[in-house]
C-alpha cells in the first residue's frame, strides 16, 4: 500500500492506494517528470526491452501533461497477472472538487439522488469509516473507425464528501477487463476505507484535526461494492 496527500484550501485529505497500482507522476517540473515516467516504464516492462520501456514513458509523459491540465490530483495504472494468465489494467483518477459547504450526509444524499436519475447507472450510498459517501458503476462502449472492434470499459465512481463541508473526492476507476470486476470492487473498497479527511491548520501552528470517527461500515461497504 501506498499513501498519498493532498491539500485543498483548509483541508486535507489522505488515502492509500493497493500495491498493483503504479502512480503515473503529475505537477512535476520535465526534469523530474522524465526520470519519473521512466521509472514507471520499467515497473510495466520489466523484462522488456529498451524500445517498449521508452514508448511507455513517451507515452505517460503525454498522459502526465493531459491529467495535470484536466486538474487530476492523482493518477495510478492498476495492473496485475490473473490466475488465468491474462493482464488485468485499469486507470484510478482521483480529484478534489469544491462543492457548497454543508453536512456530508446531505451531500451524499444529493449525490446519491442526481446520479440516480440516468438509467445507466447502479448507484449505491455507503458508509466509510470517514464519513458517508456514493459508489456508482455503470459501462461504456468505444467503437468507431479507429478500434477494429468494438470494447467496452466498466467504470466504478466513489464520491466521498468532506466531514467538515465543502468539497469532494472523486475517485475513478476504468477497467477493460471485466472479468476482473470483483476484483476492482474489492481494490475501490479498501481506497474507500483508508480515506481520511483533516483540518489543514498548518497556518496558524495548530495541529491537524482528523475526521471524526465513526463506527467502522467497512462490511456493509463491501457488500454494496460487491
Amino acid at each position: 500500500m501506498s499513501t498519498s496527500l493532498y491539500e485543498a484550501p483548509g483541508v486535507l485529505v489522505e488515502f492509500e492506494s493497493p500495491d498493483v497500482f503504479h502512480e503515473i507522476p503529475l505537477h512535476l517540473p520535465a526534469d523530474a517528470l522524465d526520470a519519473q515516467v521512466s521509472e514507471l516504464a520499467a515497473r510495466i516492462w520489466p523484462g522488456g526491452t529498451d524500445f517498449q520501456r521508452e514508448a511507455t514513458a513517451a507515452v505517460y509523459r503525454e498522459v502526465a501533461g493531459s491529467l495535470d491540465a484536466d486538474g487530476v490530483l492523482h493518477a495510478a495504472l492498476g495492473l496485475f497477472a490473473t490466475e488465468d494468465d491474462r493482464i488485468s489494467t485499469a486507470n484510478l483518477l482521483v480529484r478534489i472538487e469544491e462543492t457548497e459547504p454543508g453536512d456530508p450526509g446531505i451531500a451524499a444524499a444529493a449525490l446519491h439522488e442526481l446520479l440516480s436519475l440516468e438509467p445507466h447507472r447502479d448507484v449505491h450510498k455507503v458508509d466509510l469509516e470517514c464519513g458517508p459517501a456514493v459508489v456508482s458503476f455503470h459501462a461504456t462502449e468505444i467503437d468507431g473507425e479507429q478500434v477494429a472492434a468494438p470494447f467496452a470499459f466498466l467504470h466504478i465512481e466513489l464520491y466521498v464528501p468532506s466531514p467538515f463541508g465543502g468539497y469532494l473526492v472523486v475517485f475513478s476507476l476504468s477497467t477493460p477487463s471485466l472479468a476482473d470486476l470483483p476484483v476492482y470492487v474489492s481494490l475501490m473498497s479498501e481506497i474507500g476505507e483508508s480515506v481520511h479527511f483533516a483540518r489543514d491548520r498548518g497556518a496558524s501552528g495548530g495541529v491537524p484535526e482528523r475526521s471524526p470517527e465513526q463506527p467502522s461500515a467497512g462490511g456493509d461497504a463491501r457488500s454494496v461494492f460487491g
